[in-house]
């Protein structure tokens, strides 16, 4: 079963043309037992960084709600729920505002960059050269 570890590149569409598409950098971890998961979300706008709350896997479903770090009355909550699709190497589904009263939806779209288990590859790597590099200095 894919898992939605991992990084991901993407863009997020608003529905009926109310906006430009905006680029996005995510970056998610594993999830736990319970499916549960956490992360964080980069854009390429002013709002920049985002985090993500209450955000789960279900088999190849995802749901997540990303809040902006700048601090403004006006941002409100975004809630995205996708599917993982091509072997786990794209994510694709829906957004909406939470509690927008303009109704803001929009489409989104992530393609996987890298994912959790490079991280542990790079681990061992890096214990390698440690103990290569100790058996050097203790010749």
């Amino acid at each position: 079963m894919p898992t939605v570890a991992g990084g991901w590149l993407g863009e997020y569409h608003f529905d009926h043309n109310l906006g430009q598409p905006c680029g996005f950098e995510a970056t998610f971890s594993a999830a736990g037992p319970d499916g549960m998961f956490h992360g964080t979300i980069l854009d390429d706008s002013p709002l920049g960084e985002a985090v993500i709350h209450h955000a789960r896997q279900v088999g190849d479903e995802v749901i997540f709600t990303k809040i902006y770090r700048l601090k403004k009355r006006s941002l409100a909550p975004v809630r995205y729920e996708g599917k993982l699709l091509n072997d786990g190497k794209l994510l694709r589904g829906k957004w909406a505002i939470v509690h927008s009263k303009y109704g803001t939806t929009g489409w989104w779209e992530a393609h996987r960059t890298w994912e959790e288990l490079e991280v542990g590859f790079a681990d061992e790597e890096t214990e390698a050269h440690k103990e290569s590099r100790e058996l050097v200095t203790a010749s």
